[in-house]
């Protein structure tokens, strides 16, 4: 899954841009945005921010033919040793549904971060497919970095619950060309009030030493 996609989930926005409200372009276009404030950016189980809050968002352009194109943006902290102080993702690609369960998603992110020089510019290639089967929706996608950096594996599932409440969680396998691998999972509940979305997430990961994450995020859709 992207980075982006990961991202929308952990705060509460889910399984992503693709389901926030279409506003007409014409000719076949519709743009979408998303905010969200979060008291701890949680990425594959570990803190993005040193344990900080973020502000984040982006937006999304896309196409009936199932074309797409977008941005997501988020204040990190990586640490005195390294000057990065935003995240800032470019994405492009194209989805489409099968049947009215099932879906496909291929595409291309690039991460930039300003501040840390061009040698912190990575690119991601992904492919995924997307379920959904009554209050139950699901994601599964597979990212190779475009240097041979590491493979990333990641399934995602959000469960609607009565009373505008919900579920979400994620399972990742990162498997790099150096180094160990590594496995992460997330976990979540919130509820939608008012045109916001509420919710509160664990995260952690197999690292030895990491430290498990939690954060609360509330976040919108526009």
């Amino acid at each position: 899954m992207k980075k982006m996609l990961t991202a929308l989930a952990t705060t509460g926005l889910l399984l992503g841009a693709s389901q926030a409200s279409a506003n007409d372009l014409g000719y076949g276009f519709s743009w979408s945005g998303n905010l969200a404030f979060t008291s701890n950016y949680i990425f594959q189980g570990a803190s993005e921010t040193g344990g900080r809050p973020a502000l984040q968002g982006g937006f999304d352009v896309e196409h009936e033919s199932g074309l797409y194109v977008g941005n997501w943006n988020s204040s990190v902290r990586f640490g005195d040793a390294d000057p990065s102080y935003l995240e800032v993702d470019v994405y492009g690609g194209f989805a489409t549904d099968i049947t009215d369960a099932f879906g496909i998603d291929l595409g291309v992110i690039h991460y930039f971060y300003p501040g840390a020089g061009g040698a912190a510019e990575f690119t991601e290639v992904y492919g995924g497919v997307t379920g959904s089967y009554q209050d139950l929706d699901a994601g599964l996608y597979v990212i190779y970095e475009t240097d041979g950096d590491y493979w990333w594996y990641e399934g995602s599932l959000e469960y609607a619950l009565p009373m505008e409440t919900f579920l979400f969680g994620s399972l990742g396998y990162v498997d790099p060309d150096e180094g160990d691998s590594m496995v992460y999972w997330h976990l979540g509940a919130g509820f939608s009030f008012a045109g916001l979305d509420f919710s509160v997430m664990y995260g952690d990961n197999d690292i030895s030493g990491n430290k498990e994450q939690w954060a609360f995020t509330v976040g919108t859709e526009f």
